[in-house]
């Protein structure tokens, strides 16, 4: 095994991602995707998964994608397959860059992904050396995560507010298009992405946080938070909707015209709420080593995204899919709230959804 500052830690941390999070079985073939940025991690977690049982081989894309970049490579059949038919398949080069999706050719694909179901990770494995995990808090984010998404098949109405001046309404009985619980994003991440109908989206939401970077964007965001230029400092984003639809936005100039401009270039027209993301870790982790591209996704916040998903019960992500960040909100669904300084109900969200 190679040797790192702390092997000891990293062995655990990479048997907890195997074991508790993929449940990985004797025997199962592993297959690493990695860069150069990513390697050393990559050849950790499978140096563990070598000591647990487990047959782990590297797929080593740099010259393939992460030296030139990841936007319009082609398709190589051989990778396809190789992630299409292995028993689990770790994503260690950034998803914000890349995602299944880069590699398999297919959004389907990328979305199907993000739910864990496929045994297709995306492994935030930056510093998995100093991760200091508290399993217990990891597994109940995620068992949380699967709770509110049982609930919210069965409730009538989702309510966001912030002090800030979000005030969004989602009608989600019957007026629903999809829901997924996403849990392919480890190990500190957990989400409900709720996919709401045209016209069951109503009010305001001030974005004082992030949006993400989407490779349609040509890497930049709209509303900045990265290592090298952060713009969180200035005037949040000011999004109305009404019957799910944009109709108003304002904030500061520059990021105003940002977002002008996607909504002018892309074809169909990106205004739609295309989802209202519910981020169920409270993992302080989750905002120290994932997310690192773009820094949205935070812990204590919601996102909501416009874009111009036309198939929304099939999938999360269109053509064009923005996520922008709200922090400190206070969820309500049905009249009861589920989330308020940072703080989970998790009584009254596992009363609704186990029972």
């Amino acid at each position: 095994m190679y040797l790192y500052r702390d092997m000891e830690k990293i062995r655990e941390n990479a048997t907890f991602v195997l074991r508790e999070i993929a449940q990985a079985q004797p025997g199962d073939n592993i297959l690493v995707i990695a860069d150069s940025e990513s390697y050393s991690n990559a050849r950790a977690l499978c140096d563990v998964a070598r000591e647990c049982g487990y047959n782990a081989v590297i797929l080593d894309v740099d010259m393939y994608g992460g030296q030139e970049g990841y936007d319009n490579i082609p398709i190589m059949e051989p990778v396809r397959q190789a992630i299409l038919h292995a028993d689990i398949t770790f994503m260690t080069t950034p998803q914000i860059k890349t995602g299944f999706s880069t590699y398999l050719g297919s959004r389907d694909e990328g979305d199907e992904s993000l739910l864990g179901k496929s045994k297709r990770f995306t492994f935030e494995s930056g510093g998995m050396e100093e991760w200091n995990i508290n399993k217990e808090e990891v597994l109940a984010n995620r068992r949380r995560a699967l709770a509110l998404y049982a609930w919210l098949q069965k409730a009538k109405e989702i309510h966001i507010t912030t002090k800030r001046g979000t005030d969004l309404y989602c009608a989600i009985h019957r007026g629903l298009d999809a829901m997924y619980p996403v849990m392919g994003i480890i190990p500190f991440y957990s989400e409900v992405a709720v996919i709401p109908s045209l016209g069951t989206v109503n009010g305001t939401v001030v974005a004082d946080g992030a949006s993400e970077r989407t490779r349609n964007q040509r890497g930049f965001p709209i509303r900045p938070n990265m290592p090298t230029h952060n713009e969180l400092y200035k005037e949040p984003m000011r999004l109305v909707f009404k019957d799910s639809i944009l109709t108003d936005f304002s904030g500061d100039a520059v990021q105003a015209d940002r977002l002008r401009v996607l909504l002018e270039e892309v074809s169909p027209k990106a205004d739609l709420c295309d989802e209202i993301g519910l981020v169920t870790t409270t993992s302080p982790e989750n905002n120290m080593y994932g997310w690192k591209v773009d820094g949205s996704h935070q812990i204590n916040c919601i996102h909501v995204a416009i874009g111009n998903n036309r198939r929304r019960g099939e999938i999360i992500h269109s053509t064009e899919h923005v996520d922008f960040d709200v922090h400190d909100p206070m969820v309500e669904v049905d009249g009861e709230c589920i989330l308020k300084d940072g703080k989970f109900n998790d009584d009254i969200i596992f009363r609704h959804g186990e029972e």
